[in-house]
């Protein structure tokens, strides 16, 4: 029943697409869309205003979906495909259902076992891939398929899951296997860029100066990863079960930061305040590592089912491996770890967290606008 409505919804989507196409034309406009968040984010809103500066007409669409919003979802859907037969560029941050359903012209999609080969790029519009997280932590899309975490095969061939995109934007020259494998696609329609909030995050770090400086009591940021099956353990969350006895222990005061929507809520659009008040952070296996690293701030991983978390949905970079001195695999020894950058900020392992994090930025361009408009062109 699922696989006949998706196919309804298909063909509902391309006759509507198709129908603009025939009462439009193309012009030099800029599709943002995100169906995860309430607000733009900062790339989103500083990319629509430098491509606003050079003429072109940029259109932010964000919305934070319920699955049973069926009309608002609907008026989005139609705005969306709306704006695709008529912008030159498509930038995306997450999976969108609506684009990989589309049939646009040049696509040509092969398939190894249940893993696409995407062998040209769809013609109109350029659809990039900016994925909203920094670095390749843990591994996702087809990197994981048929684990609890990852998606199961069927639903990612009926979806069509991660098809018409372009290019696919990654953070640093040593992501770009790994965004590759997890998208989809060939090394080559990869593209290490540095995105707008990457250098937001530089210039903040400047301008807090060198010196590390902690509150009293320093602020330790408990931001676990999001996780995706109610099966796969989450320590943080047994460990907020007593969290007034573990609050006890420590030398530091713990803000609990768990994923937005892993409670349901908007996926956040720019770094948040908790980041940006905090004095370090633990977690898991969440990219925020690499907007602490970018802001300066220690980072302490709490991992004590790593073993797990290695099969489903596995690891890109392990942090047990890559930096064993920033690892605790049992909560007295989170608690002597957050108790040690506390007590001691300065004494810290930043060539630990340099040896994990830095290669998840190396080689990135820093001409995002100037690439998105040349990728525009080439197409």
């Amino acid at each position: 029943m699922k696989t006949f409505l998706v196919h309804i919804a298909k063909g509902l989507f391309n006759i509507l697409y198709k129908l603009f196409c025939a009462t439009t034309k193309r012009r030099d406009e800029i599709l943002f869309f995100s169906r995860q968040t309430n607000e733009p984010s900062y790339d989103f809103c500083s990319l629509a205003r430098d491509f606003e500066a050079l003429g072109w007409h940029p259109v932010i669409l964000v919305k934070k979906l319920a699955k049973s919003s069926v009309i608002p979802y609907s008026g989005m859907v139609f705005r969306e495909i709306y704006h695709l037969a008529r912008c030159r560029i498509c930038v995306v941050d997450r999976y969108d259902p609506v684009i990989c359903m589309l049939n646009f012209k040049n696509d040509e999609t092969t398939f190894k076992g249940s893993v696409p080969v995407h062998t040209d790029y769809p013609a109109e519009p350029v659809v990039v891939q900016m994925w909203h997280a920094f670095g390749a932590f843990k591994k996702f899309g087809y990197q994981s398929l048929d684990t609890p975490e990852g998606h199961r095969s069927q639903t990612l061939e009926r979806f069509d899951i991660h098809r018409n995109y372009s290019w696919v934007v990654c953070s640093g020259e040593a992501c770009r296997a790994a965004f590759a494998e997890a998208f989809g696609y060939p090394k080559e329609r990869v593209i290490a860029l540095h995105r707008p909030e990457y250098h937001k995050l530089q210039g903040l770090r400047r301008s807090g100066g060198a010196e590390l400086v902690f509150n009293d009591p320093p602020i330790a940021l408990f931001a676990p990863t999001l996780r995706k099956s109610k099966t796969s353990p989450h320590p943080f969350r047994d460990a907020f079960e007593h969290r007034d006895e573990l609050q006890g222990s420590l030398r530091a005061k713990i803000a609990w930061s768990f994923h937005p929507l892993d409670q349901g809520l908007s996926a956040p659009g720019d770094v948040s305040e908790a980041l940006l008040t905090c004095d370090f952070v633990v977690t898991d296996y969440s990219s925020i590592v690499y907007e602490a690293y970018l802001l300066g701030k220690p980072v302490i991983f709490y991992v004590p089912d790593i073993k797990r978390y290695r099969t489903s949905p596995g690891l890109n970079a392990d942090p047990l491996r890559v930096a064993p001195e920033l690892c605790a695999r049992t909560e007295d020894a989170l608690i002597d770890q957050v108790n040690k950058v506390a007590c001691d900020p300065e004494g810290y392992r930043w060539d630990a967290l340099e040896r994990f994090v830095a290669q998840a930025f190396d080689g990135g361009r820093d001409d995002c606008v100037e690439t998105l408009r040349a990728l525009a062109e080439r197409s």
